[in-house]
């Protein structure tokens, strides 16, 4: 058996025996507080940087403790055979997490550390540093890889529906939601050293900002454990974690002591003999900066009744805490690839134009522009700001800085022929981020005149046929979509009867040939119809 982490070894011992520790143990780092309460970015820098194994021992010091304080008292260490059996029966169980988490993660993201090798490692973890393992690997991992998904790939992924992996002793399940919200499941099932064990660990990351602009990480983790010869005798530890966080008007994290709010929740019990015991604790920092901590006992189940221990206990709850605030905190920001609301997944900025058409305009066309974001998740106004940054010709007022959603502008497109121009627009609030783009050009398009079309042999005109155009033929409507500057799709309706097919053009630019493939389905039949064919004659303008 590989050996127990020092700090923990020294804490259980010391815990079980009631002794006082010769010397205080390190200072725990305090619960963030006012003013100043987020994570800064070099304590972020600094997490990133430590091994996760390493972070993940110091989240479940704690842990250890209460799993072992919880086998005294439920007669889990008697009926193992004393102190010593039940220390290197918890330390068998924490090593056996380890080594199925391990198993498991690579293929859930693969996605480690190059510079990982696990050398030089204590073993075990368990409780919210299981958790806490499981969001540096591949919570903050794939947090960061779907926020940076194109809308295609993320589509994809979401269809697939929830991943699963491993096999009835061990298993983890991901699913993505449609705003890249994440959520796992790990499941493990062990016996060892005459324990049986099972914990279940659920993580969920937020991706898209609530309407008061809140949004979160939640970690749960369900861990119980009996004598394999004793079936009635054991018990349980629940551990729960939640950080939210606020957004402002700028779609940033408030860093202030009323953008977060944190809460750590301990329950442990167990049944010994038939009798049923029960504890909690609780941590919990509200959104003004103040911090509460509360423990309450059932039954006579109060494990730390000495000084001594209850100082170390509240130490290592600290430090705890602050470890998973740093973790949940890595896990929203994206890993320095940018928070899931930034990707524009959780607001759509609707962008118009009054005229509607942008393309082929006369010189100095005016324009009304609208910038409208709203929230996917319920379509609401999100407030705001929106900035637009116009790239060439003309003049565009407002020409910088914030307006106020929903935001309107006036512009005069190019002045001169032959020029182009875009605007991007850029929505920010507690929703999140909504991106838009509007393009303009005074460019002459390809003009034709097609003629010969279908039986009606009628006559249209056509201002650019590199854009998708439609009009009527025979009293239904025909639909051109290019693909390239010499053919595409098209598509046809008329009274029940609808068609779709393939147009290609030959011949040179003044005059070309357009053949036309199609099939037909009408009646509840489809069937291919005879190749048709038109004219396309160059014009030198539609106007």
């Amino acid at each position: 058996m590989r050996p127990l982490p020092a700090l923990l070894a020294l804490s259980l011992l010391l815990v079980a025996c009631g002794q006082a520790p010769e010397t205080n143990p390190p200072p725990a780092a305090p619960m963030p507080k006012a003013p100043g309460g987020a994570p800064s970015a070099s304590e972020l820098s600094r997490l990133q940087a430590r091994d996760p194994k390493e972070v993940a021992r110091v989240v479940s010091r704690f842990d250890y403790l209460l799993h072992y304080r919880m086998m005294q008292m439920t007669g889990i260490e008697s009926a193992l055979g004393g102190e010593a059996q039940a220390l290197a029966a918890l330390q068998a169980v924490g090593t056996a997490y380890e080594r199925k988490i391990d198993a498991l993660l690579p293929q859930t993201a693969r996605l480690m550390p190059a510079a990982f090798t696990g050398e030089g490692m204590q073993s075990g973890v368990v409780g919210l540093g299981l958790a806490g393992f499981t969001g540096l690997m591949t919570g903050s991992v794939l947090a960061s890889s779907v926020s940076s998904m194109s809308d295609q790939q993320l589509a994809e992924l979401v269809r697939q529906g929830p991943m699963k992996f491993g096999d009835k002793t061990g298993n983890a399940e991901l699913q993505v939601g449609e705003d890249g919200s994440l959520d796992q499941e790990l499941a493990f099932d062990i016996e060892q050293s005459g324990l049986s064990g099972k914990v279940k660990l659920k993580l969920r990351v937020d991706a898209c900002p609530d309407a008061q602009g809140k949004v979160g990480v939640s970690m749960d983790v369900d861990s119980s454990m009996h004598v394999s010869a004793k079936p009635g005798t054991g018990g349980s530890v629940h551990t729960r974690f939640k950080l939210d966080r606020w957004l402002d008007d700028d779609a940033r994290l408030i860093d202030s002591a009323d953008g977060m709010a944190t809460e750590m929740q301990m329950e442990i019990g167990g049944v010994d003999d038939g009798s049923d015991r029960r504890m909690a604790r609780t941590v919990r920092m509200e959104r003004d900066g103040t911090s509460s901590s509360a423990m309450t006992d059932w039954r006579g189940f109060n494990i730390f009744t000495d000084t001594p221990a209850v100082e170390m206990a509240n130490a290592l709850i600290e430090q705890s805490h602050l470890m998973l605030v740093l973790i949940a905190e890595m896990q929203l920001r994206g890993m320095g690839k940018g928070p899931a609301w930034e990707s524009g997944r959780c607001v759509e900025l609707k962008v118009t134009s009054d005229p509607a058409r942008r393309k082929g305009i006369r010189p100095n066309t005016a324009f009304d522009l609208a910038a409208m974001p709203r929230a996917k998740a319920d379509g609401a106004p999100t407030g705001g700001n929106v900035v637009a940054t116009l790239e060439g010709g003309e003049s565009l007022q407002p020409a910088s800085g914030k307006v106020r959603a929903d935001a309107h502008y006036q512009y005069a497109g190019p002045a001169k022929k032959d020029e182009k121009s875009t605007i991007a627009f850029e929505a920010r609030s507690k929703r999140g981020v909504g991106r838009a783009v509007l393009e303009f050009d005074t460019k002459q398009g390809r003009s034709y005149r097609i003629t010969g079309l279908g039986t009606c042999n009628t006559s249209h005109t056509v201002c650019d046929v590199d854009q998708p155009f439609s009009f009527p033929v025979c009293g239904g409507t025909m639909q051109h979509t290019p693909t390239s500057d010499r053919g595409g799709t098209h598509s046809f309706e008329h009274s029940g009867a609808r068609g779709s097919g393939s147009y290609s053009l030959d011949g040179p630019e003044a005059e070309m040939t357009a053949t036309y493939q199609n099939t037909t389905c009408a009646m509840g039949r489809c069937f291919k119809t005879p190749n048709g064919r038109a004219v396309w004659t160059k014009i030198d303008s539609c106007e």
